[in-house]
């Protein structure tokens, strides 16, 4: 009787250790994504990698165009003592000031400081 009784025992433990593995390994696979149900996604890597070729080749030609329309215009502004504008001058490319008092007011103004294309002086 003490035979079957350690028997059973044995038994019984085993088959709660192999439930108790198999709920164990479904679980680990359900949690990190590994499914026997879902079909494993196909990715085109050559695809992917010619389109953000084509998206940074086509952001490179729109940035430099972008950057050549900035370079061809100048801005010149003149301020006097209290900050105020005195004078504005826009330069095309290769342009050249023409007017005798413009050039008067800016000989005697002080260089400040350039950003971007716009320039700034103040008459002191």
């Amino acid at each position: 009787m003490k035979r079957k009784f350690n028997t059973r025992r044995k038994m019984s433990a085993i088959v709660a250790l192999a439930l108790a593995a198999a709920v164990t390994l479904t679980a680990g696979i359900e949690t990190y994504g590994i499914s026997g149900n879902k079909d494993l996604m196909v990715y085109n890597v050559e695809a992917s990698l010619e389109r953000a070729y084509d998206e940074v080749t086509m952001e490179e030609e729109l940035d430099f165009d972008f950057a050549l329309e900035e370079e061809q215009v100048e801005i010149i502004k003149i301020y006097d003592k209290e900050d105020n504008l005195i004078n504005s001058i826009v330069l095309e490319e290769g342009e050249v000031i023409e007017n005798s008092e413009t050039k008067k007011m800016l000989n005697q103004a002080e260089f400040l400081t350039r950003y971007n294309n716009t320039s700034l002086y103040k008459i002191n």
